[in-house]
């Protein structure tokens, strides 16, 4: 795969493959240009396959190339873009690397030896390129290069040479550097300290090699890398010495082809990680060993889905990209509610669930802590209600605009192998859940704690959902949920109640999206095979209500008011295998429902049989149940339509009896 160079008002950067790069005016992007015709997030730069992709981030404004306007475009050789205004006030010139630089730049672990060698060729060649020394620096994604002698002041103000959005960095200015051609020196001016190898400064740093420090922390602070001038004989030393830690090698590679592209002096670059929240780790990666760069891609890839237009939906949900043509995994409920099978799933009429809505509105990331931006709508092209799974495929743009899939080239996330995760093992879950209270994308961590066969037994992997102790709130729905390799596992799917305040968060396995996914890919209608469907035949012979299960199945009308009571329903001509549910209504007008399971529910075994299900009065935290007329109704099939009559069923006279048990023929309910 080839990496990628960008030159933009006097500085170069270079990317690996799998990066997805930001450019624009906001200081957390990965190119920041200093122009008014530039939008804060404007463009963006993707790798899909061995080429990059560059598209605009904002629906107007736009990229000119050659004179013309261009929404998307596919950088084969070098290219010179104009931003925001075509008259040429923001010009970026975008370069895929040749080998060896290119190769140099997306090996992320070489030996310290070939990275010293690299590093030392490339040094000397940009040293006889241009006499002028240079101090570089790398704050979370911006690598900045000075001339000797500016004074550089680092901080979260935007006035500063040096910007943070890390809330451990002060405001006003953390720290100064100065440098002249003998080397740098860093004097700290914060409250809460800059740290190097885990030791504050108490004073100067005089800065003669490749430095990483740590701002407002010694293990979770912002790193800051600083490389002073550099002379020949000065890195002579430096190679012989072996300065390169493990932690400066990822980047090194990437910092030498800066150096040649911009014609600088040699120098050696620190490898420095992005911004990390507070949960990092030292050594480069967060907590649970996920690497930032990975986290990085998966935010970019993670969407947030309206249901309607952006001035007029119903509600949301998040989705996952899974191809650059603009596929996205989520949850039926999300993208479709009334979906086939999605009654079951949840234990409630079709009748009772949710308005499909006319579209999804895709909004996208532009940053960890900015709000999502509006761009596409998309549709349903598979989906499957008793998965709670869809994939929906961009088609416009936000404002309704035609948009062809295979111009889009957008980030996307490829699918892990579910049977090779351990209990224990790290997850990590993205989207946009409402109790955040942002329009930025949310991450949590936590681990898999157990796996959770189908409760109803109609897919048989026992891994069919995976419980895990990251936290899913609503709006998570049809996020992501990755491993430490960036590979979608699972998507944040259902939140089960347990006793007290107990609740366990489910995953749908991604391995159960793979049907929907080849569809869609393959543009081929999906059918679910998993539920079966009624043929009309279906017959309820007697519905009633007693102590035991056969004598309310005979067809009792009326039992006297106890702790319990139980609820029958003879039938015959079911398919076997055909989910059912009871309807029970009680006198005051609510649906009797299983905690977390919604209406009893079973599935027939036989075709003909009994469906019985005790109610208790501890299930409605009475000492005894309501007297009145009970309405009882036999729901059947994918959807839950009504298979029966509706039965008026009388409970009367305070009267112990016996707790009834439950039917036969048909599997227990779901409890």
């Amino acid at each position: 795969m080839t990496s990628i160079c960008v030159t933009a008002q006097g500085r170069s950067y270079a990317f690996a493959p799998g990066n997805v790069v930001i450019i624009g005016r906001a200081p957390d992007c990965d190119v920041v240009l200093q122009s008014s015709a530039v939008a804060p997030r404007h463009a963006r730069l993707v790798s899909n396959g061995d080429a990059w992709h560059l598209t605009g981030e904002q629906p107007a404004g736009g990229i000119w190339v050659a004179g013309r306007p261009v929404s998307s475009l596919t950088v084969t050789g070098p290219v010179t873009a104009l931003l925001g205004d075509p008259r040429g006030t923001a010009e970026i010139r975008v370069e895929p690397l040749s080998e060896p630089e290119g190769r140099g730049v997306a090996r992320t672990a070489p030996g310290r030896d070939e990275v010293t060698q690299r590093l030392h060729g490339a040094s000397e060649a940009a040293r006889k390129q241009s006499p002028a020394p240079v101090l570089v620096t790398r704050l979370g994604r911006q690598q900045r290069i000075f001339p000797v002698g500016t004074q550089v002041r680092v901080g979260r103000d935007p006035s500063l040479e040096l910007v943070s959005v890390n809330p451990l960095v002060s405001r006003q200015c953390h720290g100064v550097i100065t440098s002249d051609e003998d080397g740098a020196t860093y004097l700290d001016q914060s409250r809460r300290g800059t740290f190097l190898n885990g030791k504050q400064l108490r004073g100067p740093l005089r800065i003669t090699e490749s430095v990483v420090l740590r701002l407002g922390d010694p293990a979770t602070g912002e790193e800051l890398g600083i490389t002073p001038p550099l002379s020949s004989s000065q890195l002579a030393r430096n190679q012989s010495r072996q300065v390169l830690s493990g932690r400066m090698r990822r980047g090194a590679l990437a910092a030498a082809v800066v150096a040649i592209a911009a014609g600088l002096t040699a120098f050696i670059i620190v490898s420095v990680r992005t911004t990390a929240p507070a949960s990092s780790a030292p050594g480069g990666t967060l907590s649970g060993g996920l690497q930032p760069s990975v986290l990085r891609h998966a935010e970019a890839a993670t969407v947030r889905l309206l249901l309607g237009s952006r001035s007029d939906y119903t509600g949301w949900g998040s989705g996952t990209l899974i191809s650059s043509t603009g596929l996205i995994l989520t949850n039926a409920h999300v993208a479709e509610p009334q979906a086939s099978g999605a009654a079951v799933a949840v234990g409630l009429p079709a009748s009772q669930l949710g308005a499909d809505p006319p579209f999804l509105t895709l909004e996208l990331t532009t940053g960890p802590s900015s709000p999502v931006v509006a761009r596409y709508r998309a549709r349903t092209v598979a989906v499957d209600g008793y998965l709670d799974l869809a994939v929906v495929q961009i088609y416009a743009t936000a404002s309704g605009q035609p948009v062809s899939p295979g111009s889009l080239h957008l980030p996307y996330l490829t699918l892990g192998n579910v049977g090779a995760l351990q209990l224990d093992q790290t997850v990590t879950v993205l989207g946009f859940p409402g109790v955040a209270n942002s329009d930025s994308i949310t991450v949590t961590s936590g681990v898999v704690s157990t796996f959770v066969p189908d409760p109803l037994g109609h897919v048989g992997d026992p891994r069919f959902e995976l419980e895990t102790t990251a936290r899913v709130a609503h709006g998570n729905s049809g996020g992501a949920a990755i491993n430490n390799a960036g590979q979608l596992i699972g998507v944040p799917s259902l939140a089960i109640p347990g006793e007290g305040g107990d609740v366990s968060w489910r995953l749908r396995s991604v391995a159960e999206a793979r049907p929907l996914i080849t569809a869609a890919r393959d543009h081929t209608a999906y059918h679910s095979k998993i539920l079966v469907q009624r043929t009309g035949a279906e017959s309820v012979t007697q519905t009633g209500v007693a102590a035991t299960a056969p004598a309310a199945c005979s067809g009792s009308h009326a039992t006297p008011t106890s702790a319990s009571v139980v609820f029958g329903i003879g039938y015959t001509r079911l398919p076997v295998g055909l989910d059912i549910a009871m309807l029970i209504v009680m006198p005051g007008g609510t649906a009797v429902t299983v905690p977390g399971a919604g209406l009893p529910q079973a599935v027939a075994r036989t075709s003909s049989g009994c469906f019985g299900y005790e109610l208790t009065a501890d299930q409605l935290g009475l000492p005894s149940l309501p007297v009145g007329t009970y309405k009882v109704q036999l729901l059947a099939g994918p959807d839950l339509t009504p298979a029966s009559a509706i039965a008026d069923l009388d409970v009367t006279a305070l009267r112990r009896q016996s707790p009834g048990g439950g039917g036969q023929g048909a599997s227990p309910p779901r409890q």
